[in-house]
């Protein structure tokens, strides 16, 4: 309302009314605030962190990744057009093999980490796998936004262009015959 009447209030002001209308409330939702957890990794492939990216959905590709907790390394990051649990595996043994096994893994509880779950469970035991909320999952959900900033919002802009239809199955073909090798190549 205020700013269709073009009024501009400093938010120090705004602060300091609200702290005089309702301090009760204000001291009740800091109390609630989130706190930074502590974040340690013991060394260099003890921790990593992998996830599935969907923010490209709508274009039939998904991003999976995985990064070193410690290091921030990327030690595999592979542009595909599924978010199946066997792709995420062979993008992870790529890793193993470049890096070899880590000692615990970390991801969310999707359905495309099982076979990664499976794998670490024969190779390392039972505390070898972490499972929890994504937004717990921090070192591989920077990554996605530097991978999103860096890279990807390029489809974004050449919808909002108009020079692609996500709808337009031929598109589609002509964006992943083009663009799939070549993220992977990056």
């Amino acid at each position: 309302m205020l700013i269709i009447k073009r009024i501009r209030v400093p938010r120090w002001r705004l602060r300091e009314s609200v702290h005089r209308m309702d301090s009760r409330g204000v001291r009740e939702r800091q109390t609630g605030r989130l706190h930074r957890r502590v974040y340690n990794v013991m060394g260099p492939n003890h921790l990593w962190h992998i996830d599935t990216n969907h923010k490209l959905v709508r274009w039939r590709f998904v991003i999976v990744g995985g990064i070193d907790g410690f290091s921030r390394l990327i030690m595999f990051l592979k542009c595909t057009d599924n978010n199946i649990s066997e792709t995420l595996l062979q993008c992870f043994l790529s890793g193993v093999d470049k890096f070899g096994i880590p000692n615990r893994v970390r991801s969310d509880k999707g359905m495309e980490n099982v076979s990664v779950a499976d794998f670490m469970l024969s190779k390392k035991g039972l505390d070898s796998m972490i499972t929890g909320k994504s937004t717990h999952n921090q070192r591989i959900e920077r990554l996605w936004r530097d991978v999103y900033d860096g890279v990807l919002s390029f489809f974004y802009n050449m919808e909002d262009q108009g020079i692609l239809d996500p709808l337009n199955q031929i598109h589609l073909a002509t964006l992943h015959y083009i663009f799939i090798s070549e993220i992977n190549k990056n």
